[in-house]
């Protein structure tokens, strides 16, 4: 079988594919109705011609331009034939989009075209490697062998269509709004792969290599071309020599915001988003699912995408929709494998003021850590007034949440951050399951309980990090560290770093738990006191202080120390030390100081409920 062959073959099979798909699929179904909406709404309004000049849509009448590559080239070859050009796109002929397989079929209607130009993108190839990186499953190596395909998928297309054409080609560089998975800090996060910026920059410099070899062969980068459209006013004319260009007050104002962006998640400053809380109806798609049935309705497949992507942060997802409980089935059919995504799922006919109120105390987490987006002005200004600590976003807003700073990741994403979710959905399980026990202690031994508590190893300072800043409820004295900071107290001969994780017979907890010990010779002093709030209830914190009373009994101490400093979200902590026996002496600068003195008391011993291993 020839190339010609193969490649009708690939068409009919693509036909057939999306025939199986269209019958097989109802979320398939409604989104290819949306999109044919679209395209028929699109047609009816053709693109404007009046961003042209008259002597630019002459020349543009003496050109016959091919495009080859899929969707991502309609709208360009669309304005270009509206303003006199004579175009003729793959795409609308359903031929490959794939560069090496469109130039390879011979009787696809480019060659009879014959055009003068012919513009290249490799997009639909390629967004297959970004998909990889957004979801953390890419890595170097394959990574590399996809840059040298990608080479060769264009060099070999264009070498085999230079035998017919007299043309020249230019290849589209990939257009993408940076929107990182893993935060803005993602080439840190993901050690064993290039990040978004580091694969399309490759990708970039594999171009102009290809541009740079072949005569007849040049780049379109999207990056300059949004740049030319308003970066003049960054740049102060009189200087700028194409070498060295000064920026103007403005463009250090743009600078200066963006550089402010980078400062306040290295710091871990302001707000941080812990869960996204998402309405329903005319928000995860369009329509009414109670009066429309599901097949009435279109989901909106990027904006759950865009959420579960918020998922690899850690960001918990909830909903709050009024609806019938009875439809929640129905919900989970329409959202299919995203269903278990959302840890708390709120369908009813309460005020979503008490339904966001409930989310947060389910998960407990603070009302400021929890987006709300909803397209219903009249829902979104309700929560502004009775809950105004909520970041209250339009459902438009879900898209951009990527990029906005309150989602942005602390510190360096961990394994526990990946697994926000499914811990709060394992939550929910222990909670369901302690309703069958009269007492808590019954109900903790029968969970099968394992405490491990060690000194930290350099690859928990991650966590480590990540817990310091995050941290405001079970965080004695709200004392924010820079990772930077954390490797040098591990490396210092006057500090320990402790940390515990717990796991039980319905999963794991991770490391939920540190403290940054000061050692002294009579005593032990805990500068940092933290832990997750999936830690409350269990024990967990006065464990841990009996462990680090053990361990400073070993080093000659007799008493451990625990600083407090007193915020509007951390009064939990007093109760920790009260329960674990420690003795309030105030102190200065607004610290307060709870002493144990183990060399009069003791050490407790540890609760029956725990394995521990240390």
């Amino acid at each position: 079988m020839g190339i010609e062959d193969t490649v009708k073959n690939l068409q009919v099979q693509r036909v057939l594919n999306i025939a199986r798909r269209m019958i097989r699929d109802k979320k398939y179904r409604n989104y290819i109705i949306r999109r044919l909406t679209e395209e028929t709404q699109r047609a009816v309004k053709p693109p404007t011609s009046e961003a042209l000049t008259q002597a630019d849509r002459d020349f543009l009448s003496t050109l016959k331009i091919g495009f080859v590559g899929g969707c991502e080239i309609s709208f360009i070859k669309e304005f270009l034939e509206a303003n006199g050009a004579t175009c003729y796109h793959t795409f609308d002929h359903n031929e490959p989009s794939n560069p090496f397989l469109a130039f390879n079929d011979e009787k696809g209607g480019l060659y009879s075209f014959n055009p003068s130009i012919v513009v290249v993108s490799d997009v639909q190839d390629i967004r297959n490697c970004i998909f990889d990186i957004q979801h953390g499953t890419a890595n170097f190596s394959r990574q590399d062998e996809q840059l040298q395909q990608a080479k060769e998928r264009i060099l070999s297309g264009i070498r085999l269509a230079r035998k017919k054409l007299s043309a020249s080609y230019i290849v589209m560089n990939y257009p993408l709004v940076i929107r990182p998975a893993h935060g803005r800090f993602d080439y840190k996060h993901l050690g064993t792969a290039y990040s978004l910026r580091e694969f399309l920059g490759r990708l970039d410099l594999l171009y102009y290599e290809m541009a740079k070899q072949e005569d007849d062969l040049y780049l379109l980068s999207i990056d300059e071309a949004f740049l030319s459209s308003g970066v003049g006013s960054q740049i102060r004319e009189s200087d700028a020599d194409g070498i060295y260009e000064h920026l103007t007050r403005a463009g250090a104002v743009t600078v200066a915001r963006s550089l402010i962006d980078h400062l306040k998640v290295l710091t871990g400053y302001g707000r941080r988003i812990k869960c996204a809380v998402v309405d329903l109806d005319n928000t995860l798609w369009d329509g009414i699912l109670r009066d429309d049935g599901i097949e009435g309705i279109n989901l909106h497949s990027n904006r759950l995408k865009v959420l579960e992507l918020l998922t690899k942060r850690g960001i918990i997802l909830a909903i709050s929709s009024k609806n019938d409980s009875t439809l929640v089935p129905l919900v989970d059919e329409i959202l299919g494998d995203s269903a278990k995504l959302f840890a708390v799922k709120k369908i009813n006919w309460n005020d979503k003021a008490q339904n966001l109120q409930e989310i947060a105390s389910e998960l407990n987490i603070g009302i400021d850590s929890l987006a709300f987006f909803d397209d219903n002005p009249y829902e979104r200004d309700q929560i502004k007034t009775f809950l105004p600590d909520v970041l209250v976003l339009p459902d438009t807003e879900i898209l951009h949440a990527l990029n906005r700073i309150e989602f942005e990741p602390v510190g360096k994403l961990s394994e526990e951050s990946a697994k926000r979710a499914m811990m709060y959905a394992q939550q929910a399980q222990r909670e369901s399951a302690e309703k069958a026990f009269f007492d808590k202690e019954s109900f903790l031994k029968s969970c099968d309980m394992r405490l491990w508590m060690r000194e930290a190893k350099p690859e928990n300072l991650g966590r480590v990090t990540e817990l310091i800043l995050r941290t405001n409820q079970l965080n004695a004295t709200a004392v924010r560290y820079r990772k930077e900071e954390i490797i040098d107290f591990h490396k210092s001969d006057d500090y320990k770093i402790y940390v515990v994780n717990l796991d039980d017979k319905y999963g794991e907890y991770g490391l939920i738990g540190l403290a940054l010990v000061r050692k002294e010779k009579r005593q032990w002093v805990l500068e940092v006191l933290t832990f997750s709030c999936r830690a409350m209830g269990k024990t967990v914190e006065q464990t841990f202080l009996t462990y680090l009373m053990r361990e400073a009994k070993k080093s000659g101490a007799t008493t451990l120390v625990g600083k407090y400093r007193k915020t509007d979200r951390n009064e939990a902590v007093e109760r920790i030390f009260v329960d674990a026996g420690f003795e309030k002496v105030p102190g200065e600068d607004e610290i307060i100081y709870w002493h144990y003195d183990f060399g009069k008391k003791g050490v407790p011993e540890y609760p029956d409920w725990f394995e521990v291993k240390t």
